[in-house]
């Protein structure tokens, strides 16, 4: 099944997006040092010395939902990411429910990463926590308005400086213990709990799944998903097992400046600022091209469909106020910790919803020409239930562990789709039987 947008895309070849673009802005949308940071502070709060385990199972639980985006985008041509996948795979009324939860998995996760952000540099300079959100959520916003290609040259500069500073800083851990080697599988009451959290460090991919119509090639998509999650979470792992090997169970940002002094004070100071400008900019791309193909097919305002200059300018604008507001005035209420802990919390749950509904839409599809190809068919289909099951095994086992209050707000987000929903069909019904 292949589906294409009848609206005009941007036709030159240069214009688009390659493999590499897309590997940088997923890669861009973990945020690399700043989820290890804020993330794994939080996991080795849960877990310690066990981090690296819960980093393995996290990566495997994201390496599944990863294969089933893999195999769905190669059939999807436009754009909308999982949206489109449950539009055309199950329901219109759950393809509305996941764009719906889309829009608030990409807002928390990337609200996450920016106030991650923020909080580590608050920790360092002791400057207003509202302002310091304001000041890289408006960053993150302004990238993604100057255009697709910008914030992926940005990504990719970034990136790179990232994943050297990550290999060196692991390699350091380990001669500081003494190249002390151990076996990472150690066990803790709370560690699915980790693993909630720990969803969050390999998943940027789900930042470039709505970038199917900028993406040079049909299969980009779904490639970079594979690379970055598996390039993602075994540095991840890497970096939790350096930690374990010298029995690490601090405050790692304190651990850093203690470590590196005015250098150390620095380089976080410039990595802070720029992973948080990074994963906010990756996943208010991936909302703005949700909320365009939502409002195509009718669920929001048409104006948002507009492109302007081979971009969804109006969605954008829209997505990245909606962005700053949420954050900033989070921030302003709950302080830089509890906005990362909500929000990081409500990232999960979003990320378990839409990868369920990916897996349910995998399932679906694949299972309804089980004779053609008869072998990748049982393989979709066997991986999409595999997916379902880890997933759902996730969330019910997390869900002892995490405040109520954030709870009842994720569930409350779903009813209010469903009630979204039957307005919009009332609305509808209404407007039928005044033309007929």
């Amino acid at each position: 099944m292949i589906v294409e947008t009848n609206k005009k895309v941007v036709s030159k070849k240069s214009k688009k997006l390659s493999f590499t673009d897309l590997f940088f802005i997923s890669f861009g949308g973990q945020a690399p040092f700043i989820s290890l940071l804020t993330f794994g502070t939080v996991m080795i709060g849960l877990v310690g010395t066990a981090g690296a385990f819960a980093m393995i199972i996290a990566t495997i639980v994201v390496l599944f939902n990863g294969m089933v985006v893999y195999f769905l985008s190669r059939r999807f041509k436009r754009g909308g990411g999982y949206y489109i996948y449950a539009f055309y795979s199950l329901t219109s009324r759950l393809g509305l429910e996941t764009g719906w939860n889309y829009i608030l998995y990409a807002l928390a996760y990337g609200g996450t990463l920016l106030t991650g952000g923020a909080y580590v540099l608050y920790t360092i300079t002791g400057f207003n926590q509202t302002y310091l959100a304001l000041i890289v959520s408006i960053l993150a916003s302004a990238l993604v308005i100057s255009g697709v290609k910008v914030s992926a040259k940005y990504a990719m500069i970034m990136s790179l400086v990232e994943m050297i500073a990550l290999i060196s800083l692991s390699i350091y851990f380990l001669y500081v213990s003494g190249w002390h080697f151990y076996n990472p599988i150690r066990f803790s009451p709370k560690l699915i709990a980790a693993v909630l959290f720990g969803l969050g460090i390999p998943t940027g991919y789900g930042s470039i799944a709505p970038l199917a119509e900028e993406s040079n090639a049909q299969k980009s998509i779904g490639k970079a998903a594979i690379a970055v999650l598996i390039f993602g979470g075994a540095l991840a792992s890497l970096f939790f097992y350096s930690l374990g090997a010298m029995n690490f169970t601090g405050n790692l940002v304190s651990y850093l400046l203690d470590s590196f002094g005015i250098v150390g004070l620095i380089i976080l100071s410039f990595i802070a600022l720029n992973d948080g400008t990074l994963g906010g900019m990756a996943y208010i791309l991936g909302n703005s091209r949700t909320f365009k193909a939502m409002a195509e097919d009718g669920r929001f305002p048409k104006i948002f469909t507009r492109n302007i200059k081979g971009k969804p300018l109006f969605s954008e604008i829209l997505i990245s106020i909606i962005f700053v507001l949420v954050v900033t005035l989070a921030v302003n209420f709950l302080g830089l910790y509890d906005t990362f802990l909500t929000l990081g919390a409500l990232a999960g749950f979003g990320n378990i919803f839409i990868h369920t509904s990916a897996d349910f839409s995998l399932i679906r599809l694949a299972s309804k020409k089980l004779g053609f190809r008869k072998n990748i068919r049982v393989l979709e289909v066997s991986i999409g239930i595999i997916a379902v099951l880890i997933s759902l095994w996730v969330l019910v086992a997390s869900l002892p562990e995490i405040s109520p209050y954030i709870e009842n707000i994720f569930f409350a987000w779903i009813i209010g789709g469903f009630l979204y929903a039957e307005a919009l069909d009332m609305i509808k019904g209404s407007n039928e039987e005044d033309k007929g």
